[in-house]
């Protein structure tokens, strides 16, 4: 998953960089904001040799769709603080084992570069709680349901494109989810967590 979603930031940031060269410089876009998209998300499942059905590899990524709504308020051309709500669409199943699902609420604060008029590229540190939720298969030996809500913290990087004033198009690379040990003990797995990649629609006010 880390490869996954590590190539995909690097592909935004190159897709910045190479354009950049053709704008002006950016104003401060200041005030308050919303945006809203869907993206691919990745559940890394390391599932414990014990509870492993034969033939199956103890560590696979899933993939799922996912869903994000945020909103926030730029201070100046560098800085801005948001919140978002992240959502996947179904859950993540996992032969033999069982179904996970997680949804997170994040608070973020974000260092943001301008590249030109238009492009832009953003780190961002982020706290929130999300809400893990397992359910197994008929017949698990081992396995129980299982739901938490846990604090979680993420780094993300991203960039925008500003096509007006008021509408952009925003590429972001984050971090979702992570299971807590006695959630993952009923899950029969040693690790679980959920990145994402989202495209979304922004809107300044």
């Amino acid at each position: 998953m880390q490869r996954t979603l590590s190539a995909l930031a690097a592909a935004a940031i190159a897709f910045t960089l190479s354009t950049a060269a053709h704008a002006q410089g950016a104003g401060e876009r200041e005030g308050f904001y919303a945006y809203g998209g869907v993206g691919a998300a990745t559940t890394q499942w390391d599932a414990k040799r014990s509870a492993l059905p034969a033939g199956q590899k103890r560590s696979q990524d899933k993939g799922s769709t996912s869903f994000v709504l945020g909103g926030g308020y730029r201070f100046n051309r560098y800085f801005a603080v948001e919140g978002s709500y992240h959502d996947l669409f179904g859950e993540v199943s996992r032969r033999g084992l069982g179904d996970y699902d997680t949804r997170s609420l994040q608070l973020s604060a974000l260092g943001i570069l301008p590249i030109g008029e238009r492009f832009e590229i953003f780190g961002k540190a982020s706290v929130g709680r999300a809400r893990n939720e397992f359910t197994p298969v008929r017949g698990a030996v081992g396995l129980g349901k299982a739901s938490e809500t846990v604090n979680i913290a993420a780094l993300g990087v991203g960039a925008n494109y500003h096509f007006t004033d008021q509408f952009a198009l925003r590429l972001d690379v984050t971090g979702l989810s992570k299971a807590d040990s006695a959630f993952r003990r009923k899950a029969g797995a040693d690790d679980i967590k959920t990145g994402e990649a989202t495209l979304s629609v922004m809107y300044r006010f």
